[in-house]
Parts: structure tokens; sequence; C-alpha cells
């Protein structure tokens, strides 16, 4: 895959003039899954600093660039943004403001990297976070890559989720329409080329079943509209967008609660009916039964 540079504020779509449709992919998911080997092994070169630990080595959100078929991918790597400590680790929203910024005007996917093997709390929690930066319609966009490929032993990994015993790792397949992939993060030559020819394959099904469309929201159109502007000022404009939003959600949890507790108030209506009409037709059987037998 051939190489572009970084652009340090925002992939934009003025790079329409070089005649070649883009896929602009954000790497997510918890710290430690891999997820900038996983963008490495995309991109076919290492530009995103990655190593095994169980602490995140990447600081700040980044971008490279690279070409595959008549694609150019761009592709976002980020910082731990997912985990329950990230209004410590980002407390002005000036990383999730870059993570806007670099995939503007918006991904064609978000590629959620995960351990084989390993699907734990931590991812569960790192899909409620992706949700809320996004928004809950995103999981439409979310492709499930499975790092260490290898421990398949030869296997496909849609028998390994079609059989594991993991609940929560079934229904975000579900979720996720099946979307899956796994890659083996050390593959090098044909074998790395044919992992990526998978992954970005999947990625083309999924734009093309959306009409080409990338997904956007409120706080895209906002980066949109300040296309143009100082960069300084469009990163803090986008940040304190998202700083609002971090700073309601107990509204946002006592509207849900109320939504929540319509919706159970009519199954509960629905229970109750059908226990009513139950016992009437067990009433009526045994008034029925015991006239026929006098």
């Amino acid at each position: 895959m051939a190489r572009d540079e970084e652009d340090p504020y925002g992939s934009e779509e003025d790079t329409g003039s070089r005649q070649e449709p883009e896929l602009r992919l954000i790497l997510v998911g918890r710290t430690g899954a891999g997820k900038s080997a996983t963008g490495n092994s995309v991109l076919g070169h290492r530009h995103f600093l990655s190593r095994l630990g169980a602490t995140s080595v990447t600081r700040a959100c980044a971008a490279a660039s690279g070409r595959w078929d008549r694609w150019r991918v761009h592709v976002i790597d980020t910082p731990d943004l997912f985990g329950s400590d990230v209004h410590n680790t980002d407390p002005e929203c000036l990383q999730r403001a870059r993570c806007y910024l670099l995939s503007a005007p918006g991904p064609h996917a978000l590629l959620l990297v995960t351990q084989l093997g390993r699907f734990t709390a931590q991812d569960q929690q790192a899909l409620r976070k992706v949700k809320e930066l996004f928004g809950q319609a995103v999981v439409a966009r979310v492709v499930l890559v499975f790092t260490h490929k290898e421990d398949l032993a030869g296997d496909s990994v849609e028998d390994y989720v079609r059989c594991t015993e993991n609940r929560a790792l079934r229904d975000l397949v579900a979720e996720c329409e099946g979307r899956v992939c796994a890659l083996n993060n050390r593959a090098t030559g044909s074998e790395r080329q044919e992992q990526v020819e998978q992954l970005l394959g999947l990625v083309e099904g999924l734009v093309c079943m959306r009409g080409g469309a990338h997904y956007t929201n409120q706080v895209y159109v906002l980066a949109q509209a300040l296309h143009g502007a100082d960069p300084e000022e469009r990163l803090r404009r986008v940040a304190a967008l998202l700083a609002a939003g971090v700073q309601r959600p107990l509204g946002m949890r006592l509207l849900e609660g109320l939504w929540q507790w319509r919706k159970s108030q009519r199954t509960c209506w629905r229970l109750g009916l059908a226990l009513l009409l139950g016992s009437a037709v067990l009433v009526y059987a045994l008034f029925f039964r015991s006239s026929w037998m006098t």
C-alpha cells in the first residue's frame, strides 16, 4: 500500500480532487487490544507506535494514509478514549475532538479491535464508550476485528464466533450484523496482504451497502461547518461541543430511565391483561366442566 503523509487536523474531502474515493477508518477498542498494530497491518508499514503491554503507548490520536485497490485508505489510531478513566485522561475532550477532526467529514467504518479468546468486560465497556462518543447509530458502521488470528489454528473466525460460549460476544456480533474479521499482525508478505484484502473488502461491502455515504452526526456537521477556520479554534469549538455532551449525562440518564419505565409500564400492562384473560379462560373452562359433569 503506497504511503501518504498525515494531515494533523483532519482528512477532509477536498481530497476529492485526487480523483480517487476515500475510506476513513477509526481504530477503537480497549487498551492493549492491538489497535496500533492493526493499523500498521492495514497500512502495510509501521507508522503507529505499537508494543505489547497493559498500558497504552498511544498518547494522542494520529492518522496515516495509503492506497488499496481504487481507494485512498485513511486510518485514525486512538489512545485510551474508551476506558473508564477517559474523563481524567482527556478532561477537556481535546483528544476526542482531534479524533473527530482527523476523521471528518465522517468515518466509513469503525474497526473495533479485540483479542481472540479474550473478549472481556473491558471490551464491552469500550463499545459503550464508542456509542457515547459517536452516537448509538454508529454500531451500524462497526467491524469487529480479532487480533491473534494464528490462535485459530486454521479454523475460520466465523466458526469461532458461532461456537463461542461468550454470550456478550455473540450479542455484539449480531449487533454488528456478522461483520467480523481476524488478523495476525505479525504476518508479512502475501499472508498480510490476503488479510488486508479480506478486511478492506468487508469495509468496501459495508460502504456499498450504505450507498457510499459516510457516518455523520451533529459533531461532524460542526467540524465541516468550521472547515477553513483556524485549526486551533476549530479544535477548541469541537471539544467544547463534546464537553457539553459529557457534562449532561444525568439528564440523559433520567430521560432514558423515563423511556425504559414507560416501556416497562406497557409491558406490565400487557402482562396483566394476559393474566386476566388467562384467568377468565381457566374459570370458564372449570365452570363448563362442572356444568357438563352435572
